[in-house]
């Protein structure tokens, strides 16, 4: 039985708020022993001087300053409170006492840090509640698929197994990650991109095809499932992906490194490989030499190579659009014609498609290279 959520308004000053501050990571007065940290999954510091200088105009002139909104948890037997909402107001608040922004008077200095603010502490959030609260208090700024995977990087196996897959330097994948697209370790951007593919690529090789998406809102379930990851068969089905473009690099070696980085994606030639391979496990070599020889058609800039696999209007990765650049690819090379439109809407995925929720993600962009 899940515990209900307790709400608890501390009010403190400004002072005190900073003593308790950790400050963010990547600055230099970082203190890990601090009772208020910025949450992960908080934004970057985005405030610019304008923006600092009016905040400190508002508390010089006794204005009201928002709440800072924090979730609570435990970590080593200790409460640790972390901001989910007002990480810029916090890091403004050590710049302005720590003299970033200007040299404050010493009545300036009084002012400022007897200055009234609210603590807003959460507790017995779930990760589940912990990314809805984000979604809501962040409404106006929108929140990627990968930056709510990285919220539930403690608590998600699954998540936790991508990580591994982008950043252990001993992931039994790292050198073929590294030598057919790029180096991914400690190499993501603030929206977590590289971590929403990782996702769909492991979930995809462990939960079956309907899961090579981004699409936090479809991997949800998978997200909060505590069974352990089987990395024997996440190494082996990517291995088999992956073995396509060791093939394809023999026959032609790419040297665009743009190219090899925009080959590591579901949304690319990567998802619909991974697709083939799960929908033909007993002919995993047959898959294996298509999509070579489509590959270095492609390299080769053969006619039509390109269009081969480009699916009209499909934005979204489903099974379908899945099955459908599969058979049209196939077409491409048996048939040495393109499909038309009306062929491939005939072309579904062979197992149920809940169209209307499953598995379709308004979100995902499905040439995202």
């Amino acid at each position: 039985m899940s515990m209900s959520i307790r709400t608890e308004n501390i009010q403190t000053t400004i002072c005190a708020l900073n003593g308790d501050f950790s400050g963010r990571r990547d600055s230099q007065d970082y203190d890990e022993t601090k009772s208020v940290h910025i949450h992960r999954r908080n934004r970057a510091y985005v405030w610019n001087r304008d923006m600092q200088h009016a905040f400190l105009d508002s508390i010089l002139k006794g204005y009201y300053v928002p709440p800072i909104i924090c979730s609570s948890r435990i970590v080593n037997g200790v409460e640790r409170r972390e901001v989910m909402e007002g990480g810029n107001r916090i890091t403004t608040v050590r710049r302005i006492l720590n003299g970033d922004l200007r040299e404050l008077k010493p009545e300036e200095i009084r002012i400022v840090e007897s200055h009234p603010i609210t603590l807003v502490v959460m507790r017995n959030l779930t990760s589940k509640q912990t990314r809805e609260m984000f979604r809501r208090l962040n409404k106006n700024v929108k929140v990627s698929d990968g930056q709510l995977y990285s919220m539930s990087e403690e608590d998600s196996p699954l998540v936790r197994e991508a990580l591994a897959l982008l950043n252990d330097d001993d992931y039994p994948l790292r050198t073929r990650i590294t030598d057919y697209f790029f180096d991914t370790r400690n190499n993501d951007n603030d929206g977590k991109k590289q971590l929403e593919n990782a996702v769909a690529l492991v979930s995809g090789a462990i939960y079956g095809p309907e899961y090579i998406t981004k699409s936090f809102t479809r991997q949800e379930e998978n997200v909060e499932n505590q069974s352990e990851i089987n990395r024997t068969r996440v190494v082996t089905i990517l291995g088999y992906a992956f073995e396509v473009f060791r093939q394809a690099n023999d026959v032609v070696e790419l040297t665009d490194k743009r190219k090899t980085k925009s080959y590591f994606t579901v949304g690319n030639y990567l998802g619909v490989i991974l697709y083939d391979i799960l929908m033909n496990l007993n002919n995993v070599q047959q898959v294996q030499r298509k999509w070579c020889n489509y590959l270095v058609k492609v390299r080769n800039e053969e006619t039509d190579a390109v269009e081969a696999i480009n699916v009209s209007g499909a934005k979204n990765i489903t099974v379908d659009l899945l099955k459908r650049k599969s058979v049209k690819v196939e077409t491409y090379l048996n048939e040495k014609r393109i499909m038309s439109t009306e062929e491939l809407n005939k072309v579904r995925h062979p197992l149920p498609v809940d169209t209307d929720s499953e598995y379709y993600d308004s979100e995902e962009d499905d040439n995202d290279n």
